[in-house]
């Protein structure tokens, strides 16, 4: 075995890097090799569909698609409404366009990539291998980042700046494309905002033109929906993450160019638009860097905005909060999660798939096996809402405060505010009735609470809050909520709630 692999610094030369300096700081050698020996350790990790003479990674979307597009068929066939059938025709020419290009992947990964893949393998164990670098190997606040060739792959192999994470993908060149032409389906009152979502979140504007990499097969297929004319559409690279491989489908809107010039100016043209326009836009955001969860008392709706894209998003978040959303922090992941819950949740599901087509689109999208998130949208959905309003009560005249579960078993009732003079007045209201009322600042805005120990000296108010507590304990026993039929008796139990009688 040769003494290892050459390392240079990488120097701009066409598309790629060649070598430029050599590198012999061991320190940065071993570093390179680090990321060098992650990549040997994920391919051999996944040698069934990477070096199988014929298993390929292109099988899940040749199988996926040809599954789907036999459903589509059928569901074309079945349709009444003109504009839905329409919709599942272009969804059609999209998923065989998809179709045609799986497959002339899978057929060149097995005459050519996996052979030169196998050889780059062998040339890494043997030494022989060039290793070019580029980045701050020695920082791990900044990317760094190592890059092998082949004829016809580029492997990346990058550690992710701060968190030390590595990632690695392989660039298959040779691949083309193919052009998609979708016809204008949607009215612009729901286009426009649903492009805007795309491009605040998992699109980019490249040279003038709308473009988005994904490897989910149904953001695939939205995407020429969502631009009509000419879209390109090919593969362009692999991802080899931990647990899999995934297809990344590079999607361009050739038509569109110009169209927009920045996001910065798309994020303006957002706070333009309707309320209607508005929650459109907001189902195609959270499509792009959303999630949906459907667990009893977990229900929300969520979008997750990193740190340093948050000062683009200011006015947008601010006008989420305005329609009930909440803004946390994780300061963990360094990212702003703004999320709806509950009911909210609910409704604004409902909301979106208010609309035929709209509607139409996530149903049939939800058919293909990566669609997890269009299939929670359709429950989340389909749950019956809790109407706002039954769980609060009206302590004084005009002032209605939730009652709401604190912890140990106890209640408290709250009234929220966005700004402070507002919560004064409430609370001062409150205490000039005899109630201790407390104001509290919170992230965004501030809660006015009369707690557990409060209520208590008031017997008018612990009858009020005693028949809420009731009706919550019944309806989580009818829902199979042990837990939360637990900590509402508890709760009842703490207030001495009157046993209740026989109904009429």
């Amino acid at each position: 075995m040769g003494s290892g692999p050459r390392i240079c610094r990488g120097v701009k030369s066409g598309k790629r890097l060649v070598c430029g300096e050599p590198v012999n700081d061991p320190r940065v050698v071993d570093e390179a090799m680090r990321l060098v020996d992650e990549f040997l350790s994920r391919v051999e990790r996944h040698k069934a569909v990477l070096l199988s003479d014929s298993s390929t990674p292109f099988d899940y979307a040749v199988d996926a698609l040809s599954n789907w597009l036999s459903t589509i068929e059928g569901r074309i066939k079945d349709s009444n409404d003109e504009g839905i059938a329409n919709l599942r025709k272009a969804m059609r020419e999209a998923g065989k366009k998809m179709l045609e290009l799986a497959r002339r992947a899978r057929e060149e990964w097995l005459s050519t990539y996996r052979e030169e893949l196998g050889e780059l393998l062998g040339k890494l164990r043997s030494g022989e291998a060039t290793v070019v670098i580029r980045g701050e190997p020695l920082n791990i606040d900044k990317p760094f980042t190592v890059l092998l060739y082949t004829d016809h792959l580029a492997v990346k192999v990058e550690r992710v700046a701060k968190s030390g994470s590595i990632t690695v993908s392989i660039t298959l060149t040779g691949l083309d494309g193919v052009h998609v032409i979708t016809p204008k389906l949607f009215s612009d009152d729901l286009l426009r905002p649903m492009q805007y979502g795309l491009l605040m979140t998992d699109a980019t504007i490249d040279k003038g033109y709308p473009q988005m990499d994904t490897n989910q097969l149904w953001q695939a297929i939205i995407w020429p929906l969502t631009w009509p004319g000419r879209n390109y559409v090919f593969i362009s690279s692999l991802g080899i993450n931990d647990g899999d491989v995934k297809i990344t489908w590079q999607l361009t809107a050739i038509d569109h160019r110009g169209v927009f010039g920045s996001k910065a100016e798309v994020a303006e043209e957002v706070l333009r638009l309707d309320d209607n326009a508005f929650i459109t836009f907001l189902l195609s955001a959270v499509l792009g860097d959303g999630s949906v969860d459907t667990e009893k008392e977990r229900e929300s709706i969520r979008l997750t905005i990193g740190n340093s894209k948050y000062g683009l998003w200011r006015g947008i978040v601010e006008r989420m909060v305005s329609l009930g959303f909440k803004e946390h922090d994780n300061k963990r992941l360094k990212v702003k999660v703004i999320g709806i819950y509950s009911s909210r949740a609910v409704a604004l599901a409902q909301r979106w798939l208010g609309d035929p087509l709209i509607r139409a689109l996530v149903e049939d999208l939800s058919q293909l096996p990566d669609a997890e998130k269009l299939r929670r949208l359709l429950t989340l959905a389909s749950l019956r809402i809790k109407p706002l309003g039954r769980s609060s009560i009206e302590v004084i005249d005009g002032i209605r405060m939730s009652v709401q579960m604190v912890g140990r078993g106890c209640v408290a009732l709250k009234i929220t505010r966005k700004y402070r003079e507002d919560a004064l007045v409430i609370q001062e209201r409150l205490r000039s009735a005899g109630y201790n009322a407390m104001l509290r600042e919170l992230k965004d805005g501030f809660v006015v609470s009369i707690i557990n120990d409060e209520i208590k000296m008031h017997p008018g108010l612990v009858a009020e809050v005693c028949k809420i507590l009731r009706r919550m304990h019944e309806e989580a026993i009818s829902e199979g909520n042990k837990r939360r039929a637990w900590r509402v008796a508890k709760a009842m139990k703490k207030l001495n709630c009157p046993a209740q009688g026989p109904r009429a």
